[in-house]
């Protein structure tokens, strides 16, 4: 009888002094023997869907503390147009923030970023990881033989995410841009308009009404397809790399790997996230845009095409440590928790 323990959770694991070897590969020709297959396979499918969740969770949270400033300027640069004092890099952006909001301004709008960076990974890796399995259910040798399935898992797992993960992105990009209030001299402070993030939850529903929790939903449904273009580089690379080099994948190659899904992702959606910016920020700003195709052709119209790219650059050196540090945190933590659930 093993007892593990999980969050004040208590789960035993009968083995019934089974003598038989057993492979917990989901791809192994291994079976168990009939007496206790039946009786495991359930259980085995619920913990890969906790540790899937939970290495999820854990590599959203880690990558958002070390990264939070680079996303802050990221999105400051997708929304500064038609400004007087414009960001002319990523230098002069850093300073100009620092400079107006001091250092603590950095940080402005990380907690829901953590919040929405946990949820969204862990929902996210569990939704993707039962895509992969269904497929792989479906072939002959129990894997996914074509790439497109998993652009296809990526895909479904990011729609079924936005309806969750929206209101608390919209939520982290207004705490982001805010402006500071009476900023004249002799003013007698300055007052923000949301203070924490159950207060901006609160205001948002009560001034706007619930669906302005949902402004940018159409440019985040298009945006499912960053994290499709993502894991299918991901994937491919990393079965490429299994194939040719070795079947272990250790973290540098990991790092490397996430890296390179990244950037590719990221450069082909980035025009979909400053539409998506643009409409979610509030204020006047976004008051000129009536919806989302109006967004896309007025920055076309104003700024040209250029106007899609603001910020590639800040926003290139957030997701290339970004994608390394989701991904081999992700890898390292699946493969601890895997060991401690089914090697113990």
């Amino acid at each position: 009888m093993l007892s593990i323990s999980f969050r004040g959770l208590s789960f035993k694991l009968l083995l019934n002094s089974i003598h038989t070897p057993l492979c917990l590969c989901t791809n192994c020709s291994i079976r168990r023997p009939p007496s206790v297959e039946g009786s495991m396979a359930l259980r085995d499918d619920q913990w890969r869907n906790i540790i899937e969740t939970c290495s999820g969770l854990s590599a959203g949270a880690i990558s958002t503390v070390l990264l939070y400033p680079l996303d802050l300027i990221k999105t400051h640069y997708q929304i500064h147009e038609h400004t007087s004092r414009p960001y002319r890099n990523i230098g002069h952006a850093l300073f100009s923030i620092v400079q107006e909001q001091q250092y603590r301004g950095l940080f402005r709008g990380m907690s829901p970023a953590l919040y929405g960076s946990t949820v969204a990974w862990g929902l996210y890796m569990y939704l993707y990881h039962h895509a992969k399995s269904r497929y792989a259910r479906y072939a002959e040798n129990g894997t996914i033989k074509h790439s497109y399935q998993y652009f296809l898992s990526a895909m479904e797992a990011g729609i079924l995410c936005v309806p969750v993960t929206n209101p608390l992105f919209l939520i982290k990009i207004r705490m982001q841009v805010q402006t500071a209030l009476n900023t004249k001299k002799g003013s007698p402070g300055r007052v923000l308009p949301y203070k924490n993030f159950s207060n901006a939850f609160q205001r948002i529903v009560k001034e706007e009404g619930i669906a302005a929790l949902y402004k940018g939903v159409v440019p985040a449904l298009f945006l499912t397809s960053h994290g499709a273009f993502k894991f299918l580089a991901y994937e491919v690379l990393k079965k490429s790399y299994q194939q040719n080099v070795q079947s272990e994948l250790p973290i540098v190659p990991t790092l490397a790997i996430g890296a390179v899904s990244q950037v590719f992702a990221s450069t082909v959606t980035y025009p979909y996230q400053v539409v998506k910016a643009r409409l979610q920020q509030g204020g006047i700003r976004a008051s000129r845009y009536t919806g989302t195709w109006d967004c896309f052709f007025k920055i076309q119209r104003n700024e040209g095409y250029r106007g899609f790219y603001k910020g590639l650059s800040a926003n290139l050196l957030k997701v290339i440590p970004s994608g390394a540090i989701i991904f081999a945190a992700y890898e390292q933590l699946h493969k601890m928790l895997t060991k401690l659930v089914f090697e113990s």
